[in-house]
């Protein structure tokens, strides 16, 4: 297994985050260092809804850079059922991305109603805790996949770059 910036590189979907990574000083070997981190790491359609002025300040603002890709790392191993009981993680740029997750309706039916307790149990746990999972967001962005493991930590690939507030037009 690889570590974080390893295991991200081998995404397909994510080349333009790990293009902008790569042309940070000091990124890449934090991400190689022991860890343990969790990256949200957007993919490259996701760099396509951003603004032409966030997408130019993205291009010749260092500073706005650094701050972005420093907002999508966060120091420790969260996976989709650990962010379940979050609803903020702290990230290396010092502010805090919001984790949520909606309780959709799943219609269990009659027979949930009168069943036994293990069933009762396997539709709770199984069931609405995978649903739950599949509907986390951070900072309203989509993960769209999910606790890939790697040796120094975990990543998630999502539908937004996360943007810190305040830092773009």
């Amino acid at each position: 297994m690889a570590n974080v910036f390893g295991t991200a590189r081998a995404e397909q979907a994510c080349t333009r985050y790990l293009d902008r990574l790569i042309s940070v000083s000091g990124l890449v070997v934090i991400l190689s260092g022991p860890g343990p981190f969790t990256l949200f790491v957007p993919i490259d359609a996701a760099f396509d809804r951003l603004s032409d002025d966030q997408q130019a300040a993205l291009s010749t603002d260092p500073g706005k850079l650094i701050s972005m890709l420093m907002y999508s790392i966060v120091p420790g191993y969260y996976t989709t059922d650990d962010m379940l009981d979050r609803l903020f993680l702290k990230t290396l740029e010092g502010q805090r991305l919001r984790v949520w997750s909606e309780v959709s309706t799943v219609d269990l039916g009659e027979e949930a109603v009168h069943a036994s307790p293990d069933v009762r149990s396997y539709l709770a746990t199984d069931t609405v805790t995978s649903v739950v999972r599949a509907s986390i967001t951070i900072n309203r962005g989509q993960v769209l996949r999910a606790d890939v493991s790697a040796d120094n930590g975990i990543l998630h690939l999502i539908d937004k770059v996360l943007i810190p507030p305040f830092a773009m037009p």
